[in-house]
């Protein structure tokens, strides 16, 4: 999947033209999965305004991953001006569609496509946690956070382990975080420092199980 992580890219301004993404050697898309593939292609080449314009296009189609990748670019400010108050919008969007999608849908196309709608969901919370483009609002960040947490999202799991440790947009509840450390821990993303959240008085065992990693790992394909 695509590294979205905002250090690992340079935003630019530039606006690119629609002969200039396509081409003899670059034909127009069919689908809106494909301008969605696309600009995967693009921006993990570096030419982040191209893609940009991809997932713009499939975005504008209605395609919920295209919504999420063009409303992660324009917050960031890859490969077009920031603006973190229409990347809420198309986040917005992009997390109803998913939510609609995930509660409907025995199966996806590929993981991939389930992963990046359960990432909008993840997002969506991460607006509200920082007021990005919308009031901020931890409690609703909290409620998001809770949703891709129980879809299988490690960083969603982490965040809200946070958010229970602290009592931040929720009841302090040492027991929920730590069974959400633990979730996120046994898909690799365990925390320094966390050793606490194994203890038989939080509900765990005193080191992950396989029993637990392998129900992580299945609320992921499920």
């Amino acid at each position: 999947m695509l590294n979205m992580h905002p250090a690992h890219h340079h935003p630019s301004n530039g606006y690119v033209r629609p002969e200039e993404a396509v081409g003899p050697s670059n034909p127009m898309p069919e689908k809106a999965e494909d301008y969605v593939r696309k600009g995967i292609d693009l921006h993990e080449l570096g030419e982040i305004a191209k893609a940009t314009h991809y997932f713009r296009t499939a975005a504008e189609f209605g395609d919920p991953v295209g919504m999420l990748m063009y409303g992660l670019s324009v917050r960031h400010g890859w490969g077009c001006t920031a603006n973190r108050v229409l990347a809420f919008q198309y986040l917005q969007k992009s997390a109803e569609h998913a939510v609609g999608d995930l509660n409907s849908r025995d199966s996806f196309a590929s993981t991939a496509a389930k992963g990046e709608l359960v990432l909008a969901i993840y997002e969506l919370g991460i607006c509200f946690r920082h007021g990005w483009g919308v009031d901020k609002d931890k409690k609703t960040a909290a409620y998001y956070f809770e949703i891709a947490a129980d879809l299988g999202d490690p960083d969603a799991q982490n965040d809200l382990a946070w958010c229970y440790y602290h009592g931040i947009g929720v009841k302090k509840d040492m027991f929920k975080s730590a069974k959400y450390y633990r979730l996120a821990a046994a898909q690799g993303q365990e925390l320094i420092g966390n050793s606490w959240i194994w203890k038989d008085k939080y509900g765990g065992p005193t080191s992950p199980t396989v029993v637990e990693k392998s129900q992580a790992q299945s609320s992921i394909r499920a």
